[in-house]
């Protein structure tokens, strides 16, 4: 349907769908799941040389005294990073051995002839005795071997690490060569310089098809096809042209959003004296002994090959972490998906489970059945947890997060069995009050404890704005303040304003719809009693505040300093933002919610014509009849289902916002009115180093490294301001700010303070 397609098209902006690189899942202290064993350099996500030597000396920070015979760790790789921490180690008198496969700095002694060296960030400060600066392979080396050999470490070439096994104490590390090595922490710093990425096309094992570039001049005179979009594409495309015949660049982007600015511009200059063929858009499918065939956005075009060059990056060594049990990013195991069952599960239980008091009869069985399924998944979770981890305990904040959940869990079910099956109300209050008390502390809890590990003035001030909305407005004004202050006779006569028209009947959970808006809290605008002053109210917040604050703030000033989900998603499902997928069928869900807006707002204007048009007109109660008949489907679908279930079931599998981004039909009218704000993410081109982080973190699915490539101000409307790009950038290129949509003029804003 082409005006569908043009909708759909028109909502999304053009944003880049890329994809996240996959790495091993490392915390902030270099720790991997298994405990001993770090990982530090390339490995860790960001692809930049200063980044590897500071972490190799930062390393020793996090690893503890241990006193015996054994050795302090042995170092895998002897990169700058490997190399760094071995220097620290022979400064802190530790007992390290450094183990490399080939040669000390394998990676850079692969470049090719002459590449430029840009040792970014130039503000950037390494805490290591190997520093990094500006140059070309060959300088960099000459520095590299210089600082090597002016110390003594005890450095083996050679020496392919093929086990590490892990003892009651410490560990066995071996090679290829049967040398073992016993040690109480391993360091992982291999970079990820793995095998390179192939094209699975025919034609790629041919003689004069290469994966890497040595010596430009091996291309004299000779007509030459490299495939790739990043720097090391573009640069060997710009020193190839100096001596081949021909060189054409293939890549798959419409731009190029990954090289660095100087590359592009060099480029960019050949490609106009026509020295370089730039071709965008483009795959080869076929590479044959004297052509290649390529799929351009034209057709299919036969190119002459004489060599081609496939610089498509590398894959890191995945399969050896694998082997190690090292837990890889996105990767599930059965664990995991026991996991998914088991949370899954609970919040069948909880929202159903809240609902039976007020639902349907067969509300209460489902939420009982749940709640043995929840219990025995758990088992089964506890039990693969002990067979690949041990009988350990997790320390600090670890332990105390286990803790809660497990007394967060238990106490629902206690207070639900105990009122369902056993007629007992503790504090004589329904599941429902304990629900929403334990869906606000939680928020309280994990709330701290994301201000206290992200301490930016941003997310201090957003999260005690979750904190102090999700605790007055859900919790304490409808379940405590208004219940007490209604007995006491200070919300005045029953037939009054606010007992007739604010709390009629003194439905006090009314309240809600103070900061739930219309449709994600349909009862604000959809009620067979609805007053006067909801009426008002209900369409003067969703049609009007709301538009306010995103023209000027993006939809994040409601989904991430107000919204009950985005307070649960921001608090409890901090430390899960990068599960969010990224792939082809999560960028087509994205926009569910506007299906369900669509309904929503059928069912809403069939209620309000029924409500205040069947006085004129008495056939018109059909169209309320016909809005109720849906509506319950509605509830138990989108409401208890997708919003509870769905929503909080996934928390731990693939974000806190799943909810948000593909079914909220709130965020889907936000949508539309994003479409229209001023509110962007901007970026400084020159300084993103494409590492993919921005990306990672954005649990709303993003691709943010790509609007950084390119320096386009990011615009999406899934953007829920949550600043965690923006705090996580290792290099400070994001900044929040407004853009006036008429003249392109912007004000940028730290979002960092």
């Amino acid at each position: 349907m082409p005006f569908l397609s043009r909708y759909f098209t028109w909502l999304k902006k053009n944003a880049p769908e890329g994809q996240v690189e996959v790495y091993p899942t490392v915390l902030n202290d270099f720790s991997t799941n298994i405990p001993g064993i770090f990982i530090i350099g390339d490995l860790t996500g960001i692809p930049l040389l200063k980044f590897a030597s500071h972490s190799g000396a930062k390393i020793w920070d996090f690893i503890p005294e241990t006193k015996n015979e054994l050795l302090d760790a042995v170092i895998i790789g002897a990169g700058p990073s490997g190399v760094s921490s071995a220097l620290e180690a022979e400064k802190l008198e530790k007992k390290i051995v450094l183990l490399e496969a080939g040669k000390a700095f394998q990676t850079v002694h692969s470049y090719p002839k002459g590449k430029p060296i840009f040792a970014e960030p130039k503000d950037f400060k390494v805490g290591s005795s190997l520093p990094i600066f500006d140059g070309t392979k060959e300088s960099l080396l000459d520095h590299l071997n210089s600082v090597l050999r002016s110390h003594s470490i005890p450095l083996l070439e050679g020496e392919r690490v093929n086990s590490v096994i892990r003892n009651s104490v410490g560990f066995t590390v071996g090679t290829e060569s049967g040398k073992k090595f016993h040690t109480n922490r391993v360091i992982i710093a291999m970079g990820k310089s793995g095998d390179p990425r192939r094209l699975g096309i025919q034609g790629e094992d041919l003689p004069h098809v290469s994966y890497r570039l040595i010596d430009p001049k091996d291309y004299s005179h000779k007509k030459v096809v490299i495939a790739g979009g990043g720097d090391s594409a573009v640069e060997a495309a710009i020193s190839v042209s100096e001596f081949a015949e021909s060189v054409t660049l293939v890549t798959r982007g419409k731009e190029l959003t990954r090289p660095k600015q100087e590359n592009i511009k060099k480029l960019e200059s050949l490609s106009e004296k026509g020295k370089i063929q730039v071709l965008k858009e483009s795959n080869l499918r076929e590479i044959g002994e004297s052509n290649v065939i390529c799929a351009t956005s034209f057709g299919a075009k036969k190119i002459p090959a004489d060599d081609v060059l496939l610089l498509l990056g590398t894959t890191p060594p995945i399969p050896f972490l694998k082997k190690l049990g090292i837990r890889i990013q996105s990767s599930k195991s059965i664990r995991d998906w026991i996991g998914l069952i088991s949370v899954f599960f609970f919040a069948m239980t909880a929202y159903f489970g809240k609902a039976s008091f007020y639902g349907s009869g067969w509300f209460s069985p489902l939420a009982s059945a749940s709640a043995g399924v929840f219990l025995i998944s758990s088992v089964l979770w506890l039990f693969f947890w002990t067979k690949s981890n041990g009988i350990r305990f997790p320390k600090g904040w670890q332990l105390f997060r286990n803790i809660y959940l497990i007394f967060a869990s238990f106490y629902f079910l206690f207070v639900y069995f105990s009122a369902t099956y056993g007629g007992y109300l503790l504090f004589e209050k329904y599941p429902s009050f304990h629900y929403t008390f334990l869906y606000s502390m939680t928020i309280l809890v994990f709330g701290l404890r994301r201000i206290t590990v992200k301490q930016t003035q941003y997310i201090k001030l957003q999260t005690f704005s979750l904190i102090f909305v999700q605790w007055f407005f859900l919790f304490l004004l409808p379940e405590i303040i208004l219940p007490f202050l209604g007995k006491a006779g200070y919300l005045g006569a029953k037939d009054g304003f606010l007992l007739t028209q604010v709390f009629p009947g003194e439905a006090y959970w009314k309240a809600y719809g103070f900061i739930l808006a219309w449709p994600l809290s349909m009862g604000v605008l959809y009620d067979g009693g609805i007053t006067n002053f909801w009426l008002i109210y209900g369409l003067a917040f969703s049609f009007g505040v709301i538009p306010f604050l995103v023209y000027h703030y993006g939809k994040g000033a409601y989904c991430g300093w107000i919204c009950s989900c985005g307070g649960l998603a921001e608090t409890l499902g901090d430390e899960q933002r990068e599960k969010m997928p990224h792939g082809k069928w999560a960028y087509r869900l994205e926009h569910s919610g506007q299906w369900i807006l669509l309904v929503a707002s059928i069912i809403t204007l069939l209620k309000l014509i029924g409500v205040y048009g069947k006085s004129i007109i008495p056939n018109l109660i059909n169209a309320e009849y016909v809005a109720d008949s849906v509506k319950w489907i509605y509830d138990l679908v989108v409401d208890i289902g997708l919003a509870g279930v769905v929503g909080v079931g996934f928390y731990f599998f693939f974000s806190g916002r799943i909810w948000c981004r593909m079914f909220c039909p709130l965020a889907g009218l936000m949508h539309i009115y994003a479409r229209f704000s001023k509110f962007r993410i901007f970026s400084e081109k020159k300084k993103c180093i494409s590492c993919n982080i921005c990306t990672k973190v954005c649990h709303q699915g993003i691709d943010v490294m790509s609007y950084a490539n390119i320096g386009r101000p990011m615009d999406s409307v899934q953007c829920v301001r949550c600043s965690a790009c923006v705090s996580s950038c290792p290099t400070q290129v994001l900044s929040f700010g407004k853009q006036n949509i008429f003249d392109q003029s912007f004000d940028k804003v730290s979002a960092t303070l």
